[in-house]
């Protein structure tokens, strides 16, 4: 039994490039309220970097609307400088992005009224 479990590690190990590099993937969850007409940083900043065998920086963020209504809408920022640029996001509630090592962070915007209650998930190599 030990074996065969050991075994299905393994090939799991091969089936993923980022896995076979040692690339240890981060899942975390973020939640709130988005006041109407307003943005704010739902997630982060982060840092990717190649120390511990990513090939490159893979962020996997995705929103939904715990309410009634659409959820907000999503980006990704990346820090250029002193600066944030955006370099994913903005349109649907699932944003994905490979790029540079850097830090990076996750922007929502409620371009409604209303207030959002919103729930999010974001997944990178670090």
């Amino acid at each position: 039994m030990k074996r065969f479990f050991a075994l299905v590690v393994l090939m799991l190990a091969f089936l993923s490039p980022q896995a076979f590099a040692g690339c240890w993937a981060i899942t975390d969850t973020y939640t709130g309220i988005l006041e109407g007409e307003s943005e704010k940083v739902a997630y982060g900043p982060f840092t990717i970097t190649s120390a511990n065998g990513c090939l490159s920086a893979n962020i996997d963020a995705s929103i939904s609307a715990v309410d009634r209504g659409r959820p907000p809408q999503l980006s990704i920022q990346q820090e250029v400088g002193s600066s944030w640029v955006q370099v994913a996001g903005n349109v649907g509630n699932n944003v994905l992005y490979s790029g540079s090592f850097g830090t990076y962070r996750v922007l929502i915007k409620n371009p409604d009224a209303a207030p959002k209650v919103y729930l999010g998930t974001v997944k990178y190599g670090r």
